[in-house]
């Protein structure tokens, strides 16, 4: 009977444990950096930031809707309009970083090991008047997002006038939604023609992640005309570890 009785106990500890690890994450983000709001199954989580990152989501289809946060002139409330909504299918103790395309209202969803700090991206006070903590970390299927006592304007990857003879280049690389897709147009272009620096950041602008805009810059460097002026690409990058590896390489130049 105490085998019995210890046996039970053990499962009422361990079954808990196992699904807890089978839940997951994602970080949901704008692209252009304004702040957002988010809803899944009809639960809307009541937080606001330029990122949201919600935890403790069973690995399954979830219906997701993403609202594009404008706060009222006098920092008393604002109003969400709907950049997204859709379903999305996660895995079961997976970690995702999404990016909400503003201009086609379509989500880039990336699985990776961890969530990295995104670099330049200054914290959203919904409320002037009443600073918040400048970090939330709550568990337990709750929001965590950054928070500070000012609105500074957010400090996106510099993109400056468009080389015309891009334009083309750009509406394919828009005309589809996979970013290994724009990827593979802009490495296509790489290999026919030449550009300056500024053109590489303009282009490596249209790709979404870090990681394919690294595979892009490092083989657009040999068709650049001005590799004195290559840092510049550094601006592109959202996360710091991009920006050292992206250093690194240009260093062994």
């Amino acid at each position: 009977m105490k085998r019995i009785l210890m046996l039970i106990m053990a499962l009422f500890f361990i079954v808990p444990a196992l699904f807890a690890g089978a839940r997951s994450t994602i970080r949901i983000r704008l692209s252009d950096g304004s702040p957002l709001m988010v809803s899944i199954n009809g639960r809307d989580f009541k937080k606001i930031g330029r990122t949201v990152t919600i935890g403790d989501i069973p690995g399954k289809r979830q219906y997701l809707q993403v609202y594009r946060y404008r706060m009222y002139a006098d920092g008393k409330g604002g109003k969400a309009e709907l950049a997204y909504s859709g379903n999305i299918k996660i895995e079961k103790g997976g970690t995702y970083d999404c990016i909400v395309d503003l201009r086609t209202q379509k989500l880039r969803m990336k699985e990776v090991a961890s969530l990295q700090p995104i670099a330049n991206t200054p914290p959203f006070n919904p409320n002037l008047s009443q600073p918040l903590d400048q970090t939330e970390n709550q568990t337990d299927n709750q929001v965590q997002n950054e928070n500070t006592d000012n609105d500074t304007p957010l400090e996106l990857p510099v993109t400056q006038e468009v080389n015309p003879g891009l334009s083309s280049l750009k509406k394919s690389m828009e005309s589809v939604d996979a970013d290994s897709k724009k990827l593979a147009i802009a490495l296509a272009y790489t290999n026919k023609n030449t550009f300056n620096s500024q053109d590489v950041s303009n282009i490596a602008s249209w790709i979404f992640f870090d990681d394919n805009r690294l595979k892009f810059v490092k083989q657009a460097y040999a068709k650049v005309s001005d590799k004195s002026n290559f840092a510049i690409v550094a601006n592109v990058f959202t996360l710091d570890d991009s920006k050292k590896d992206f250093n690194s390489f240009l260093n062994q130049q």
